[in-house]
């Protein structure tokens, strides 16, 4: 087994006073039942929702002691990343992949009297609604048999969304869930009654709170980068043709536009309500449009790809290697059988029956497998939707850490 690591109290001393100042002036977080810090000893698991990029660091903020954080095993692949991970004491995680060593790393953690933290739903929230978790956590939690807490952040999707840049003003508060205190409920409890239980903490809904408590998030480009997220225009159905600008997104192809609101709500130029009350709507829609047009793409016989991304940036990684450019101004290619990878000079069939593992990390970059081989995938600007490569290849079947509403993961 490799040496475990853990985070050092005095670098997580340090660290907390340091970054602490910044967070707390640009992400103001209210705990709203800060008592229950006083009952959560060591070893312990947190479960939280996922839904922004810093909110592993103010609820890291909010807790006394070092929590240790599972990782995708992409931010370990090379140094620094590697060093700066291990010394925060957090752990890899193959993502949408069994990980024996993750799971012995964590019983590690436990008789180090630990505390260990697992973002349940695999990643980041898209479009602010939760997602499927992982049914396997379950079983974990019931291998582990120690105290149970789930800190749901709410306002923290609206202060900063998945798709965007910059950070809109408004609240956040932060409520920590005692889901089984003592560990004790975990030996009477199926992984199924787990696993519902769990799952009635995570789904929340942000539009409906942000509706019911009148809360705003003010920004003078609500929609900017909104494309990252809708990829599919309503009107006319077409594929990547949107594009934003302030709070307005709008088609490329046939002038359909939309402008979102300080409470994300959609209306239409003259300010009546929108094809979509919000993007959560828009990206459900989407989705069911998604697998029409690649059921009517598989019944034509064009040699055409469904869809093309051209200037990108190709690296190849064996195994648990650090990924190596194959070339900066490359071309990727959805066909019927196969996704093809060109640099003007050499081509790459990755077949459709033999990827696995698709993700996309933080906003744009595109992880897959194709058997044992990493592929990792840039885009030339902020603007191209990485997110619509992600749902392509999950509505042909491709297995990977994000699911769509109803779907389990992982039930073996």
């Amino acid at each position: 087994m490799n040496k475990i690591h853990t985070f050092n109290p005095l670098l997580h001393g340090f660290l907390k006073n340091l970054v602490a100042p910044w967070f707390n002036r640009h992400y103001p977080v209210k705990l709203t039942n800060p008592e229950i810090l006083k009952e959560m000893k060591p070893p312990y698991i947190l479960l939280p929702n996922h839904m922004m990029k810093w909110d592993m660091v103010l609820l890291g903020l909010k807790i006394r002691d070092p929590v240790h954080y599972m990782a995708a095993d992409s931010h370990f692949r090379k140094n620094p990343g590697r060093f700066f991970m291990r010394a925060l004491g957090a752990f890899p995680k193959a993502k949408a992949k069994s990980d024996l060593g993750a799971i012995r790393h964590m019983m590690a953690l436990k008789e180090k009297r630990k505390i260990i933290c697992i973002y349940p739903e695999g990643q980041m929230s898209w479009d602010g609604g939760p997602l499927p978790l992982y049914y396997s956590t379950a079983k974990l939690l019931k291998l582990l048999k120690i105290p149970v807490f789930v800190p749901i952040h709410s306002g923290a999707y609206s202060v900063q969304p998945r798709w965007a840049r910059g950070i809109r003003k408004g609240p956040i508060e932060l409520t920590i869930h005692p889901l089984f205190p003592d560990g004790s409920e975990l030996k009477q409890l199926s992984p199924d009654e787990i696993y519902e239980k769990l799952t009635g903490l995570i789904e929340t809904d942000e539009y409906s709170l942000i509706e019911n408590r009148n809360w705003e998030y003010r920004s003078p480009e609500t929609a900017e980068y909104l494309e990252n997220l809708l990829y599919i225009c309503p009107e006319c159905r077409e594929v990547a043709t949107l594009s934003s600008r302030g709070d307005t997104i709008s088609c490329g192809s046939c002038g359909f536009s939309q402008t979102l609101s300080s409470r994300y709500r959609f209306s239409n130029r003259n300010g009546t309500p929108g094809r979509f009350p919000t993007p959560r709507e828009w990206n459900a829609w989407q989705k069911v449009t998604l697998k029409d047009l690649l059921d009517a793409y598989y019944k034509n016989e064009t040699g055409k790809p469904f869809m093309e991304d051209q200037g990108m940036t190709i690296r190849i990684a064996d195994k648990k290697g650090a990924p190596r450019e194959w070339t900066r101004m490359g071309t990727i290619a959805l066909h019927r059988e196969h996704i093809l990878l060109s640099d003007g000079n050499e081509q790459k069939k990755l077949t459709l029956k033999e990827l696995s593992g698709i993700n996309v990390m933080t906003r744009q970059r595109v992880e897959l497998y194709h058997n044992d081989t990493f592929y990792v995938f840039d885009f030339p600007t902020l603007r191209e939707s990485g997110y619509k490569w992600l749902c392509a290849l999950r509505t042909l079947g491709l297995p990977s850490s994000y699911a769509w509403p109803g779907e389990e993961i992982e039930k073996l």
